[in-house]
């Protein structure tokens, strides 16, 4: 169909949002129908006689003119994204549908303005992260909730095992934490938690978990897969750097606070074969040593 054809059917395809353009061979534009200016922002005028990779995003040329020699190449329809330069300056995301007119010698494509699309689905994605990191985490101290802890420990059991390596789990409770809460306030107990939280994240490796289970009740997943150590030794070892990392006073509302902490420990599988019996024994344990001191 001719540039003069296209132009006859003019009436109807201005009905269209999208804009449909006539591309020869080499690129010039031949043809554009009126939605090019609802689409582009330029007048048909302003494109036909021009190259069409003029008015591309210059990040997406190369890869856009490597689309149209598939197009021109002929064969099946072509579906693809690239980015344009509206007339007033902005980058647009542009949805293709083209094919080749073998009768014709020319390829004809619609041009659809997806930008609001994609703005939307970039906001629903950040939206299901933050709704999926609401569910995951402590919304006090960012750490991991009971819920992503438990699905840590269960990865655990299942590397232990097929390694036979076992791995440990810490009850970690706040001493006289309560008496401090109520007699500085709860905002100052908060910070203490997030405190408490972050010198904890310091104490252990990258391959640890560290989870709030809720008030001042933390957990921590020792990861002994790759220690040279026995399991109990290298559980151990975390065990004597958070005491170490405790000695220390925390800085809350750049005030030194010392804070006393009591460790349970359970290892897998000599203390249990589920999370739920390794929690149980870690909590009795840290028990008996808060009550021992």
């Amino acid at each position: 169909m001719s540039s003069t054809a296209f132009a006859e059917l003019a009436e109807y395809l201005d009905l269209l949002l999208e804009a449909i353009c006539v591309v020869e061979p080499n690129h010039r534009i031949s043809y554009v129908s009126r939605g090019a200016e609802r689409v582009f922002g330029y007048r048909p005028d302003e494109m036909v006689g021009r190259m069409i990779y003029e008015f591309m995003h210059p990040d997406y040329r190369e890869a856009s003119l490597r689309q149209a020699a598939r197009v021109n190449a002929g064969g099946d329809v072509v579906h693809f994204e690239n980015k344009y330069i509206h007339k007033d300056g902005h980058a647009i995301d542009i949805h293709w549908t083209t094919r080749w007119s073998e009768k014709d010698q020319v390829r004809v494509g619609v041009a659809r303005d997806i930008t609001e699309q994609k703005r939307l689905e970039v906001e629903r994605e950040a939206l299901i992260a933050k709704l999926e990191s609401m569910a995951l985490t402590d919304s006090l101290t960012g750490l991991p909730n009971r819920v992503l802890f438990a699905d840590r420990a269960e990865g655990a059991i299942t590397r232990a095992q097929r390694s036979q390596r076992g791995f440990g789990v810490l009850y970690i409770d706040l001493d006289k934490f309560k008496q401090m809460n109520d007699e500085q306030g709860h905002a100052f107990g908060d910070e203490v938690l997030k405190a408490v939280g972050q010198r904890l994240q310091h104490s252990v490796r990258p391959t640890d978990t560290i989870a709030r289970l809720g008030g001042d009740e933390f957990v921590v997943l020792v990861d002994v897969g790759n220690s040279q150590l026995a399991p109990e030794a290298a559980v151990n070892t975390v065990v004597k750097k958070i005491d170490e990392a405790f000695a220390q006073p925390l800085q809350v509302e750049s005030l030194p606070i010392n804070i006393g902490i009591s460790i349970g420990i359970a290892l897998w599988p000599v203390h249990g074969l589920t999370i739920e019996q390794l929690l149980q024994h870690a909590d009795h344990s840290m028990y008996r040593n808060k009550f021992a001191k």
